[in-house]
């Protein structure tokens, strides 16, 4: 991104970027966890609501950190969320608890828009665009199970970037429901995307 500091502190008027994910997942009464750096404890503790947050220092990498997430929470079901992914919005939530109302994991994902090819021996071979998917967050499923996958990996020293992955790994046979999202939960990672998130809520001012 190129800021001073954690892209979550991007601003956006009086507000900073994590702010918006945090009060959408609150709007709709649910148990938060934030798991910040103490690097940034400065700006987030003091907006963190007293009601319903809790927060937790995070680990070297996302899964040290969601695993740390995992131990503060306390409801059957969890949605694991990178508040970078600013927009996302109450329906999607709504999709994901319809879809994982059995404790069913659920990945949100976004479609593939370009050709997506391999370099395999030094040869190129296109991948069928029609089957692939991106994927995103909230990523969910219940909290027995992700800390049952979360434990194994930690013995394993496994690691992962997201945490679909590893109940791919650790538990095959279960199915794991998809939610499609539109494009505005995209991850604001770049400068253009931060131009891109502040036209949104511009447009979402009006």
């Amino acid at each position: 991104m190129g800021y001073e500091r954690n892209k979550i502190l991007l601003p956006f008027g009086d507000k900073y970027l994590f702010e918006f994910p945090l009060n959408t997942f609150l709007s709709l009464g649910y148990e938060v966890i934030c798991v910040i750096s103490k690097e940034d404890s400065d700006i987030i503790i003091p907006r963190l609501p007293a009601k319903n947050v809790k927060y937790v220092y995070g680990g070297a990498t996302r899964q040290e950190s969601v695993y740390l997430g995992l131990k503060k929470a306390t409801g059957d079901y969890v949605l694991i969320h990178d508040a970078a992914r600013m927009w996302v919005s109450e329906d999607l939530i709504h999709k994901i608890i319809e879809q994982g109302k059995e404790m069913t994991p659920v990945l949100t994902y976004t479609e593939v828009k370009d050709t997506i090819k391999v370099v395999e021996n030094g040869k190129l071979k296109t991948l069928d665009r029609k089957s692939l998917i991106a994927a995103a967050t909230p990523q969910a499923a219940s909290l027995t199970l992700l800390k049952e996958v979360y434990e194994a990996a930690v013995k394993d020293n496994f690691t992962s970037t997201d945490d679909m992955s590893l109940i791919e790994k650790y538990h095959p046979e279960i199915e794991i429901n998809l939610v499609k999202a539109d494009e505005e939960i995209f991850k604001v990672t770049t400068p253009k995307d931060y131009e891109i998130a502040k036209e949104i809520w511009r447009k979402k001012l009006w």
